[in-house]
Parts: structure tokens; C-alpha cells; sequence
């Protein structure tokens, strides 16, 4: 195999071995509720019902359970429609760039066919969060994947990973699972450019799918191109790229792992828009909405291109017809921010979203990037600081300024405030008690010799009515 899948399969080896440390299952426990907590809130988005009815044609010997499903499904379908939910509301975790929790789902369906234990999980997990965060940082994120049009590809390769881990694959397999995973699943970035549809949820879920599958497929003795990075017509050389340097691939940067470098959203909405979110709630008791004639939101320079406009999509930005450009629209967030004094799930109902009453103060909104914020942004933990200023017609200059937002690593979501969030998806879809049982399971879930006693309770769990 090539060098770069080789350095790889070196280290998902070397984790099916390697102890589970106290930080990394508190690490893996709270982003499993945190994943949890977003799917309950997805029961019934078309998306989810899609991906259910196609999971319930199947079923398997070797089955995985989907959120909402009564039967087991094949893990390649349960973990397909299980992070269609957990990622449907943009409401999971977040690094660097990317939801690495868009994994997980797809260790927990090959972790349930085999029994697995609790601790067995997070093993994989910490391996596909270091991995997803190596290849991030080793040349695959930022202007070089924009500029080549590739979207969201260190989530199949984190994935695959993880699936390997639990698989137990050895040096070779393992390799022919990391070309069966690349090869064939190269995503395009148009997925996230002009009006978003459906698939923007649903990506991440089918990189990871096929990751599983690749899995799979090499546990059995299928082969895949020994050098789908390094080759002729292979990776680098169709997208023009120098090697990734994954020198750093499983050890902590400046002390913190990739799971305790990954933060937690506080507001169900695109990331670059949590800190403005926040700043423009604080902001509205002090000036009428009629005293406003400008506002403007500075953030740095992925902020703006991300959801500000700025690539080349102002118009679908300031006139959203989906929630997932809603979601990825500051004008948006800002505005219904200093309306309803919140953004939450509802703020995205069809209702909300084609309100006229908001565009007039859409059009208020200017964003720009300050290369003050971009230089602060910058570095090996990205801190998304943000700054709204209210513009009155008086004359009046009314700003606040933040600095990493609530869930961001360096300004965390404590216990009291994640089971805050639990409640507030989960009383959107099970009863109280019901509820308790889930938060009690998971908190336990480093702790569980087998795994299945969770995942029993996805498909005990009702689906609201479509």
C-alpha cells in the first residue's frame, strides 16, 4: 500500500489494543448524547423518514438498530439513516470544520452486530475522531478542499477507521479498507453551495455508510488499488495536491485529543453563526427594532464565505426557501435572533422561514470579514470570535464582541447545560420517563459490557406522526 494509507492502517491497528483513557470515555459519552439528543429532534424530518423506509426493507442476521425502527436493519442502512438524524438539524458537534459525530453512528451499528462493549466503542470513536482531525489539519480542510471542490471526505476516512477498530482488521485488510472507503466516495462541495437541498444532512451519512461497507467488504478478502492517495490517477494527483502529512495522526495537540478539541453547539445552526446568534440576543433589549437602520455582523474570512454571502450566494443567503439555507444564512439567524429573542428548532419551521415581516431586516444586515477576527481565528484550535453592531438612525453605534462561543472548547457546555439540551430535543419525541431511561443508559454507556441494552431502546422508541 501507499505511504499515506499505510501510516493509516498503522495507527487503526495499533488502537485495537491501546488502553481507553478516564478523559477519552467522559470525551465519547457526552458527544454520544449530545448525537442522541439531535436525532430525537430529527424524528420526523422527511430526511429521517426517507432514510427509515429505506432501512425497513432490509434486515440482517448481523443486524443494527435505527432510531424509530422496529426491526434490525443491515449496519450499512442503520447507519445511514441514524446519521441522517443526529445530523439533520446542524445541531451536533463541531471541530475544526465538519461534525465528526457524523461517525458514530456507523461504530455503534457494526458494535451492536458483534456485542460489543461500551469501552470496545469508544476505542473506535477516539480513533475515528484523531483520524478525521489528522487528516484535517494535514492538508484537506479550508481554502485547499474549497478551492478543489471536494466536500467532507476526512469523515468517510475517520469512519472507516473506526469500523476497523471494531472489526479487528488486520495491517492488510485494513488497507484495503482505506482505498475500498476513498476510491469510490469522493464527494463533490456543490452540496453545500447555492440553494442547499436535502443531500447538505445526508452526506456525511453516506460517506460514513460506505465506510462501513468498505469495512466490511475487506474483512471478507475484497481488494482495493494499493495506492488509491499515492498512485497514477489516484487522489493527489486528481486533485493536484501534495501528500498529507499525517506525522501527528493520534497524538494530543497542545495537550488536548481530537474529541476534547471538538466542541458542542449550543444553537441548532450552522457554527460560524453561534457567537453572532448570542451577540444579537444580548443586543436587543437595548435598542427598539424601528431605532435600527444597519447592522452589521464582522466575523473572519470562513465565516463570511461559509454563511455571510460571500461565495457568491448573497441572494439565496438573504432569501432562504429551505431550512438548510436558513440554517447556513447569518442574515437569518441574526434577524430572527433580534426578533424572537432566540433561535431554536422551530425557528425553522417552513412558516417561520418565509415569513416576509423578517426581510425587511434581513436587508439591514451587512457581514464582512475582519482580518483582525481571521487572525484570531486562526491557529491549531480555531476560536470563531464574532462581533454584531446595531447602527441606529439617531446615530448611535451600539456593538458587543465574543470571543469562543458557549460549546466551544475553551468556553464549554457543562453537564447541567448538555442534559439542558438532552431535554429539550427529548421531550419533543418520548415521554419524560422514557426519557430518563436514555440519560441514565448513556451516562452508564462506558460501563456497558454490551452494547445492545442502548441500542434497544432505538427501536423501542415512537415516531411522531409525518
Amino acid at each position: 500500500m501507499d505511504n499515506t494509507s499505510r501510516r493509516i492502517a498503522d495507527y487503526a491497528v495499533a488502537m485495537q489494543h491501546a488502553p481507553v483513557t478516564g478523559g477519552s470515555a467522559d470525551a465519547v459519552t457526552r458527544h454520544l448524547i449530545d448525537s442522541v439528543a439531535c436525532a430525537f429532534g430529527a424524528l420526523g424530518a422527511r430526511p429521517a423518514r426517507v432514510a427509515r423506509t429505506i432501512a425497513g426493507t432490509a434486515s440482517s442476521s448481523a443486524g443494527a438498530s435505527v432510531f424509530g425502527l422496529a426491526r434490525p436493519t443491515t449496519p450499512e442502512y442503520a447507519t445511514f439513516a441514524n446519521t441522517v438524524m443526529v445530523r439533520y438539524l446542524d445541531y451536533n458537534d463541531t471541530g475544526n470544520g465538519g461534525h465528526p459525530s457524523d461517525m458514530m453512528s456507523g461504530v455503534l451499528a457494526l458494535g451492536e452486530a458483534r456485542a460489543a462493549s461500551g469501552r470496545e466503542i469508544i476505542r473506535a470513536i477516539h480513533a475515528a475522531y484523531e483520524t478525521y482531525a489528522a487528516i484535517r489539519r494535514g492538508g484537506l480542510y479550508g481554502n485547499l478542499l474549497r478551492n478543489k471542490h471536494v466536500d467532507q471526505i476526512y469523515a468517510t476516512l475517520g469512519a472507516v477507521v473506526g469500523a476497523g477498530v471494531i472489526l479487528g482488521l488486520d495491517h492488510e485488510r485494513m488497507g484495503h479498507a482505506i482505498a475500498l472507503a476513498l476510491t469510490p466516495n469522493i464527494p463533490m462541495r456543490v452540496t453545500r453551495t447555492g440553494l442547499i437541498s436535502d443531500w447538505k444532512g445526508c452526506a456525511t451519512a453516506h460517506g460514513t455508510m460506505n465506510a462501513v461497507f468498505a469495512a466490511r467488504l475487506a474483512e471478507q478478502g475484497l481488494t482495493g488499488p494499493d495506492r488509491p492517495f499515492e498512485g497514477l490517477a489516484a487522489f493527489y494527483e486528481m486533485l493536484g495536491i501534495p501528500p498529507l502529512d499525517l506525522s501527528t495522526l493520534g497524538q494530543p495537540r497542545n495537550g488536548l485529543s481530537a474529541l476534547h478539541s471538538t466542541g458542542l453547539k449550543y444553537y441548532p445552526a450552522d457554527y460560524n453563526g453561534q457567537g453572532p446568534i448570542a451577540l444579537a440576543r444580548a443586543l436587543r433589549s437595548e435598542a427598539a427594532l424601528d431605532d435600527i437602520d444597519q447592522i452589521i455582523v464582522a466575523v473572519h474570512w470562513g465565516g463570511l464565505h461559509a454563511i455571510g454571502g460571500g461565495a457568491g450566494d448573497h441572494d439565496e443567503k438573504w432569501d432562504p426557501q429551505t431550512r438548510e439555507v436558513a440554517d447556513h444564512s447569518m442574515a437569518y439567524l441574526v434577524a430572527v435572533a433580534l426578533v424572537d429573542g432566540d433561535v431554536t428548532v422551530d425557528s425553522f419551521s417552513e412558516a417561520r422561514i418565509g415569513d416576509p415581516a423578517l426581510r425587511p431586516l434581513m436587508q439591514k444586515i451587512t457581514v464582512i470579514d475582519d482580518p483582525e477576527l481571521t487572525a484570531e481565528h486562526a491557529g491549531e484550535l480555531p476560536r470563531w470570535p464574532s462581533r454584531v453592531e446595531l447602527v441606529l438612525k439617531d446615530g448611535r453605534r451600539l456593538g458587543r464582541a465574543s470571543g469562543p462561543p458557549k460549546g466551544h472548547p475553551l468556553n464549554p457546555m457543562d453537564d447541567h447545560e448538555l442534559e439542558a439540551k438532552f431535554w429539550r430535543m427529548a421531550d419533543r419525541a418520548l415521554p419524560r420517563e422514557q426519557g430518563r431511561i436514555w440519560l441514565e443508559t448513556l451516562w452508564s454507556f462506558a460501563g456497558l459490557d454490551d452494547i445492545r441494552p442502548l441500542m434497544s431502546l432505538y427501536r423501542s422508541l415512537a415516531v411522531p406522526a409525518a
